[in-house]
């Protein structure tokens, strides 16, 4: 079994998460992923120290952006480490940067570059603001190019309240998803030419896709969603949040009317089918208000495991408001493998990436530890036809870093 990927070299310039947790997806589909990192390692390797991140000596940012690739530790702004870079692209076949353009200028690394050494490289950038207008070059981060530009952040405000901060790297792993996308098409534009391509994508443009609902509303002059509490919800049982005696929160999202009665009856109010308040879709829209209040009351007499029972066992459709800690335990979860074993790393587990691929003859590759910076350096240089000599020379010079 391989990876569908197999065979295929995938050359990582790239920092912080976006970029990086594409690479890893590549990896993860089977290519030899190497990142290309400064030799004091990628800044997100500490995310983990990071104020405000969640307190540990476990590096746990690196399982997401690193995992199953080599390290080879170059000083990009040393002419003799732009050769070993150039060297590294003209064996690729996919080139991923998120370094704004006066970096690549400046450390050898622009498409029109790469292409020259590797005409058929896939070539595949990431920025904050997207390929034109006067923000192109602008610095871009997930909480403000996704995030607060897109109007992500106001649809998410609660009402008569600021925004609140998106979880961490949210906007950069969804990106991560649309790079892969961009460079899996461009491998098969290769496969089908002969022909490389440059491929890319943007914090904004990812952002803007997925508010693209209201959005797209805008662009036709509808006006904006209004902005409801959770006990205004104008549609309790179509995600309405209803409080449990010990303070969690249940989602009931039932979109077919025919199901109001099991909705009764796992309430123990079977004589609410009969109610005229709440007899049609129409007459629940009316007294939407009252609904909500008689669902939230009943909801709020039970703790959260007995509401789940009770809304399991009539076949309603709702979720519990999930912590972050519980997905971790969550049975069905770890029923699809969301949360593989990671190789080489002490029997710690990271989070699978969201593509499932089963083929004859393929298969996902197993997460494996991630490189310490510069790992791979000195093996990787000598496949490249570098004398251990010049490796030692160029690190001397602190053109590159050996580990060890």
């Amino acid at each position: 079994m391989t990876g569908i990927l197999e065979g295929i070299r995938v050359i990582e310039v790239a920092g912080m998460a976006a970029c990086p947790s594409a690479a890893v997806m590549l990896a993860d589909l089977g290519a030899e992923v190497i990142k290309v990192e400064p030799p004091t390692g990628d800044m997100w390797r500490y995310g983990h120290k990071v104020k405000g991140m969640p307190p540990s000596d476990i590096p746990y940012t690196t399982f997401m952006q690193n995992r199953t690739k080599k390290s080879v530790a170059l000083n990009l702004k040393d002419p003799s480490a732009q050769e070993v870079l150039h060297k590294l692209a003209a064996s690729a076949d996919v080139f991923l940067t998120n370094s704004p353009r006066k970096v690549q200028r400046e450390c050898a690394h622009t498409y029109d570059m790469i292409k020259e050494i590797k005409p058929d490289i896939v070539y595949a950038w990431i920025n904050g603001f997207g390929m034109a207008g006067p923000d192109t070059d602008a610095p871009g981060f997930d909480m403000t190019a996704y995030y607060s530009r897109t109007g992500a952040a106001d649809e998410l405000s609660p009402k008569g309240s600021g925004p609140s901060a998106p979880p961490v790297g949210f906007g950069d792993l969804a990106t991560a998803i649309a790079l892969c996308n961009a460079v899996m098409t461009g491998l098969f534009h290769k496969e089908r030419t002969g022909k490389g391509s440059f491929v890319a994508t943007s914090l904004m443009n990812v952002g803007l896709w997925q508010n693209s609902t209201f959005v797209q509303a805008a662009l036709v002059g509808a006006p904006p969603m209004q902005k409801f509490h959770r006990t205004e919800w104008p549609n309790p049982v179509n995600g309405g949040f209803f409080k449990t005696s010990d303070d969690r929160y249940v989602q009931i999202v039932e979109l077919n009317p025919k199901n109001f009665a099991n909705l009764c009856d796992a309430f123990g109010a079977s004589e609410a089918k009969d109610d005229p308040r709440f007899a049609t879709p129409q007459a629940r829209d009316e007294n939407a208000a009252e609904l909500f209040a008689a669902m939230d009351r009943i909801v709020g007499q039970h703790d959260l495991a007995t509401v789940k029972a009770r809304l399991k066992e009539y076949h309603v459709n709702f979720s519990p408001v999930q912590t972050t800690v519980e997905d971790v335990t969550d049975e069905h979860m770890i029923a699809n493998g969301c949360f593989p074993e990671v190789e080489g790393a002490g029997g710690h587990k990271t989070v699978d990436s969201p593509i499932y691929v089963e083929g004859d003859g393929i298969e996902k590759v197993p997460p494996r530890k991630a490189p310490e910076v510069g790992e791979h350096t000195a093996s990787i240089l000598a496949n490249l036809g570098y004398s251990q000599d010049q490796i030692k020379a160029m690190a001397e010079a602190k053109a590159i870093r050996v580990h060890g």
